[in-house]
């Protein structure tokens, strides 16, 4: 017979579910901001670029 009782597990699921809610935004706001970031540079180069094509 199963040593673990099926609460303990429900219990381990629901406290690593609660982790996941806390750790998932944070890194998804940290992925929109460093996307903003890179993009914002980017497009600052490519304006660099098309000035020097112009002159």
């Amino acid at each position: 017979m199963n040593k673990y009782n099926s609460g303990d597990i429900i219990f381990s699921l629901f406290s690593i579910l609660g982790l996941l809610f806390y750790i998932i935004p944070i890194v998804i706001i940290w992925f929109a901001i460093s996307t903003t970031k890179q993009l914002k540079r980017q497009t600052k180069l490519l304006e660099e670029i098309k000035e020097s094509i112009k002159k």
